[in-house]
């Protein structure tokens, strides 16, 4: 797990001023890599005055070098470690072949390089034990489609220096880790977060308005969004071609076709589908456990960290630590259920009571991490925070569990919304207004959250997830900004995947794409590894996820009990008292948290210039009344830390 970071000039000779702009980004990353660090540059330009005197500043031995010639294209490349697979200095990124024309920085797991490593053995020679190394003798056999065979979560650069220096930048399949760009006609800048591309100095600190209204309508920024104008993610399954003549993108997977081919050869009964359920399960576990340092769980006490837990901690040679989270408001905690588990599988538990005015004398340490604005993450964040008090490197977390085995109510209940969009249609336009408007403004009771009616004036299978998922209304969000109604244009959305389902697989692919992929996974990265805690997520196995979502939906869904395919795939590991209940979900006490402190979060968000004070007024007003969810109060108050903290950024990139 490490923070990469890099330039790529189309043309001409690496300058002093390039290398201090790797050198920033690597700098605002050292919480992705505080155990080591290096840097790639073309032989000539280590031999300049002033790069040189740059270099013996921070230790010229991390410094590798490349043939080059001042008029090829030409690379600095860097990469901050958290050494986890072979600690040694022989895995220190960049790592290049023997002849030093290709090379590799990595950030994230391949969980199958020892079966790579086993293919490639006869035709190269590894210096090291690390994945990264294994990737890189890969590219050399395999080409770009080395991608293809991966089965982890990574981000990496590969640069191959001549006859023709070019630049291959790829991203896991589900958008597990990340990777940033931006680009000019002279360069291609890149790193894993896009504070350190802000912090190179290099990138016009120029904000996008647009990312700011998508953040209030779906609390999160979506792909290919972000908060700084021209900086983008490299999409998940995506593979960006860099050389001479520019950036090209080829996408090497894609989650339609995936489920499709899956599907063409899928199980033909329920008990076949449990039997190849349960043997992807254990294989992903089992993967997801290789590691040179302990691995621990994030145990909630809900089905899927507990399926995890039951999963690996039988076959880790020693007690698996775990964690949970708890607080003094009982019917949030799940602190029962998990210890239920943790007696079962003998694992060393560890609970963490989080206190409010703890997690609120933290927040701007959280701020300050954040990388994109956001409305969850805070839990992410406390509990990551407690791995590392544990000693802990390395955490396995349930996360990806209720989008892959449909464990979301609004899947379940699909087919009404299906209805209603369907009625909805068959309406003229006027009636389908007066009909919104009546529901915005019904009872003061039943009013929370029925203003999110107004997507249904345009019934479809995108307005229906964001009834469900939406924070405010496009209208509320204009408002809240000060923008004309409409401004811009509402982004189309992006179906992955559609067939048998209908409603229901049309809301689970919005799940992976934007839930999931946009917030938290995001969400999940970022505050982990602000901690310098890797967190892995077996359920988004790619393998997993193609032959699960392929699967019938009367094999994932039933009355009797919760995520029946995953229950039965683990075959009675899990107590019955932990799944036979009523789904909790692991969240904050947040509502009661903020009601105590509604005049100072309030206050903050008044200083926030871009919100219009009196719209903001009115969201706080609602929340105190009961009418809006604490995520609307609290998106104002993430806007408001995180536009300050952006500007202390951009002050310390000038």
């Amino acid at each position: 797990m490490c923070g990469i970071a890099g330039i790529f000039k189309f043309s001409g000779a690496i300058t002093v001023d390039d290398v201090s702009a790797v050198l920033r980004m690597l700098d605002a990353q050292l919480h992705r890599g505080p155990d080591d660090w290096g840097l790639l540059l073309p032989r000539p330009a280590v031999d300049e005055p002033e790069i040189r005197a740059l270099l013996e500043r921070h230790d010229p031995t991390h410094v590798a070098t490349y043939p080059s010639t001042d008029s090829a294209p030409s690379i600095v490349l860097g990469s901050r470690r958290l050494a986890i697979m072979d600690r040694s200095l022989r895995g220190r990124m960049p790592i290049g072949t023997e002849s030093g024309e290709r090379w590799v920085v990595l950030n994230g797991e391949i969980y199958n390089h020892r079966e790579l490593r086993a293919e490639l053995e006869g035709s190269a020679s590894f210096r090291s034990h690390s994945d990264s190394e294994v990737l890189l003798h890969g590219w050399s056999a395999w080409g770009d489609g080395v991608a293809e065979r991966l089965r982890g979560m990574f981000a990496f650069a590969l640069f191959e220096a001549t006859p023709r220096p070019r630049l291959l930048l790829g991203r896991d399949r589900l958008g597990i880790k990340p990777l940033y760009t931006w680009e000019d006609r002279t360069r291609v800048v890149f790193a894993s977060e896009v504070s350190a591309l802000l912090l190179s100095g290099l990138v016009p600190s120029e904000a996008n308005p647009e990312a700011i209204l998508r953040f209030l309508e779906l609390g999160n920024v979506p792909a290919p969004l972000t908060t700084m104008k021209d900086v983008h993610p490299l999409p998940e399954g995506d593979l960006a071609q860099v050389d001479a003549r520019g950036l090209r993108h080829v996408r090497y997977w894609d989650l339609g076709e995936a489920v499709a081919a899956a599907r063409a050869d899928r199980p033909g009964s329920f008990e076949a589908a449990v039997s190849s359920t349960r043997a992807i399960l254990e294989e992903a576990t089992r993967l997801h456990l290789v590691s040179d340092v302990p691995v621990g769980a994030f145990l909630s006490g809900g089905v899927d960290s507990a399926s995890l837990v039951a999963l690996a901690a039988p076959q880790l040679d020693r007690p698996m630590t775990t964690l949970t989270v708890t607080f003094d408001e009982p019917e949030l905690s799940e602190a029962r259920y998990a210890r239920m588990i943790a007696e079962r599988y003998g694992t060393d538990h560890r609970e963490v009571r989080l206190q409010p005015r703890a997690v609120f004398d933290d927040l701007s340490r959280m701020f300050a991490a954040m990388d994109q604005p956001t409305v969850d993450g805070l839990n992410v964040w406390c509990v990551s925070r407690a791995a590392r008090n544990a000693g802990l490197r390395v955490v396995l977390s349930g996360l990806g569990g209720d989008e892959v085995f449909w464990g979301y109510r609004h899947v379940r209940f699909a087919p009404a919304l299906a209805t209603v969009c369907r009625i909805m249609s068959s309406l003229p336009a006027s009636t389908r207004r007066t009909l919104v408007r009546a529901a915005a403004g019904g009872a003061p009771a039943l009013r929370a959250g029925l203003d999110r009616a107004a997507y249904l004036e345009d019934p479809s299978a995108p307005s229906a997830y964001f009834l469900v998922r939406g924070l405010f209304t496009p209208g509320q969000a204009s408002r809240l900004l000060g923008l004309a109604p409409n401004e811009f244009a509402t982004a189309p959305a992006r179906l992955p995947y559609a067939g048998e389902g209908g409603m229901r697989e049309a809301l689970t692919a919005f799940d992976i794409t934007h839930y999931l992929g946009n917030q938290l996974l995001r969400d999940g990265d970022v505050m982990s590894m602000a901690h310098s805690v890797e967190m892995r997520v077996p359920y988004l196995d790619h393998r997993l996820v193609e032959r699960v979502l392929s699967l019938p939906a009367r094999y994932k869904l039933s009355r009797e009990r919760p995520k029946p395919l995953l229950l039965s795939a683990l075959d009675g590991r899990i107590p019955r008292g932990v799944w036979d209940r009523r789904k909790m979900g692991f969240t904050l006490p947040m509502m009661r948290w903020m009601r105590a402190r509604e005049p100072e979060l309030r206050a903050t968000c008044h200083e926030n210039k871009l919100l219009d004070a009196h719209a903001v007024d009115r969201v706080w007003n609602g929340f105190l009344r009961g009418r809006h969810h604490w995520s609307r109060p609290w998106a104002l108050y993430v806007l408001t830390q995180f536009e300050s903290g952006l500007k202390g950024k951009v002050s310390g990139a000038q």
